[in-house]
């Protein structure tokens, strides 16, 4: 009879181990679906969201591409017909479907030219350096060179720094012919152009084209303080148009950018890429 009693006992006990072992099963189980689906959500969302950023970054990346051909496509019509660019004052945002295109655009043309080093360059350099105030024993350094490919490169003159590229590089170009278009050349760059050409005839000359563009070189000759002699020293180096333009498009579709930077080059109506970074 006891016997039988503590057989009774021992199998209730058996019965609620098991039970609690299950129970215990049950909720590993349970707590390792929740991980489960809380992880496969969350993967979810994340490729979601990055599958969103892949298609706004390549829809923005089509946007600023089609701002530099927009760029391409005025270039090729003034030359066709035979229109002065006005490039530089053109576009202010532009809002395309869903996203917005923003342009910039340089005139190369209006800047110094660095891609060889010759004495008129040189003169230009000592120039600039006087203008903007920095000392001269930098110019050794860059003259060591015969050329540059690219403005940044003269980061690698000898005493170069930050502070002094920084002053000047908005003023040098590596593209052109090494004319300087005096319909866009700002106040700086004029006066690079001669020691003979003053603050006060550099602001004439942009007083000048601010209310009429030069036709013609030999319209420089109406701006008081160009006289015959200066005239004939520059003439060489100046002109009314350019054909070189660097170009900033930026494409933005829900807070993505994408930005292309690009160097045209116009020969007639044919335009090439000099430059392309995206």
């Amino acid at each position: 009879m006891q016997n039988a009693k503590c057989k009774t006992q021992n199998s209730r006990s058996n019965i609620r181990n098991e039970n609690g072992i299950a129970l215990i099963i049950t909720l590993l189980v349970v707590t390792l679906l929740t991980a489960l689906i809380v992880e496969f959500a969350y993967s979810a969302r994340v490729n979601l969201s990055a599958a969103g950023n892949f298609r706004d970054k390549q829809k923005a990346y089509y946007l600023s591409k089609s701002g530099v051909n927009f760029i391409s496509g005025m270039m090729r019509d003034n030359a066709s017909k035979n229109k002065k660019d006005d490039l530089s004052q053109m576009l202010p945002p532009v809002t395309i479907g869903d996203g917005v295109v923003s342009l910039k655009v340089f005139d190369e043309s209006s800047k110094i030219n660095i891609k060889t080093i010759d004495a008129k360059t040189k003169a230009r350099i000592e120039r600039l350096f006087e203008i903007k105030g920095i000392s001269a024993y930098l110019l050794d350094g860059i003259f060591e060179r015969e050329s540059y490919s690219l403005v940044s490169e003269l980061r690698l003159a000898r005493g170069m720094t930050d502070e002094v590229y920084d002053k000047i590089k908005d003023y040098l170009t590596a593209y052109g012919d090494g004319r300087i278009n005096i319909n866009t050349a700002n106040e700086i760059v004029l006066r690079c152009l001669s020691n003979d050409i003053t603050e006060d005839i550099a602001r004439r000359i942009i007083s000048y084209r601010e209310k009429s563009l030069f036709e013609n070189k030999t319209d420089l000759k109406n701006i008081v303080g160009i006289t015959d002699t200066l005239y004939s020293v520059i003439q060489s180096d100046i002109d009314v148009r350019s054909d070189y333009y660097f170009v900033i498009s930026t494409g933005t579709v829900n807070e993505v950018d994408s930005t292309i930077e690009a160097v045209l080059r116009r020969s007639g109506t044919n335009i090439t890429r000099l430059y392309w970074r995206s």
